[in-house]
């Protein structure tokens, strides 16, 4: 019985060491989400992910997370009580965006998501989220995150988006979100990535954001999400993904943020 034992565990630790060589995409999945319908759209190119998502606005969808992956853009378009306009822009360079996301913020337009692919920021902004601000700060080094996150918890804003592109790590904070107890936590792996959010879900936070660039997986937690019964699901193909969220989707759980990494 002990030999079988240990052969089982071996064979685990194997499979999970092939597990963590592959690309592959994340997603985090709730009930009770603010979503009653959601797709996933895909593209090679960020011009034809645009035009593909126009049918899918005219029927009363927005956009609710975007990602860049194993070069190809996916977007997920969602109807439900979450978010009933948006606006999506973009820029090559970070110094150009940020002026835009600015003239934005000026208007009460704030960042619904932020996301970086193939040289190009792009962020999803809508009027109708109730916030009262938005700020960012940047930094290429990951070690600062730390630093960054609890100097905007300091100033009472809570960490709503983190994006990478351009050797340098975005973070967006907001004020007037109904997330409470926030934490940042990051990992080398998945295997230590996904221990992580167990442990946090143990606790009763859930998983609000995961970012995956250089070798590091990036997550934030919150309490008071209004999230029902949270979960993720991982798959090494795009194909494979959207055929396993469309099966959870039947279940009554949608997306609420993707990544990619490995």
């Amino acid at each position: 019985m002990k030999f079988f034992a240990v052969l089982l565990l071996l064979t685990l630790s194997l499979a999970l060491d092939a597990f963590e060589g592959y690309n592959k995409w994340v997603g985090v999945f709730a009930k009770e989400c603010g979503f009653r319908k959601q797709e996933i759209v895909t593209a090679l190119q960020y011009k034809a992910l645009l035009q593909k998502i126009k049918p899918w606005d005219q029927k009363g969808y927005f956009v609710s997370d975007l990602k860049y992956g194993d070069g190809k853009w996916v977007a997920v378009v969602s109807q439900g009580d979450a978010v009933f306009s948006e606006k999506i822009i973009s820029d090559g360079r970070w110094v150009d965006f940020r002026e835009k996301m600015r003239e934005l913020w000026k208007q009460g337009v704030w960042l619904v998501d932020l996301e970086y692919g193939m040289g190009r920021w792009v962020g999803v902004f809508s009027d109708d989220l109730r916030y009262k601000a938005q700020y960012y700060s940047a930094n290429s080094e990951i070690d600062r995150l730390d630093y960054l996150i609890d100097e905007g918890w300091s100033r009472h804003y809570k960490l709503t988006e983190i994006a990478f592109g351009e050797n340098r790590w975005v973070l967006i904070f907001a004020k007037g979100t109904k997330y409470r107890n926030q934490r940042y936590e990051r990992a080398d792996s998945w295997s230590d990535a996904y221990e992580i959010i167990e442990e946090q879900w143990s606790k009763g936070k859930d998983l609000i954001e995961i970012e995956y660039a250089l070798g590091k997986w990036v997550m934030v937690f919150a309490m008071h999400t209004g999230y029902l019964n949270q979960r993720y699901m991982s798959r090494n193909t795009l194909e494979a993904f959207v055929s396993r969220a469309k099966a959870l989707r039947e279940k009554g759980y949608f997306i609420t943020d993707l990544a990619n990494g490995w």
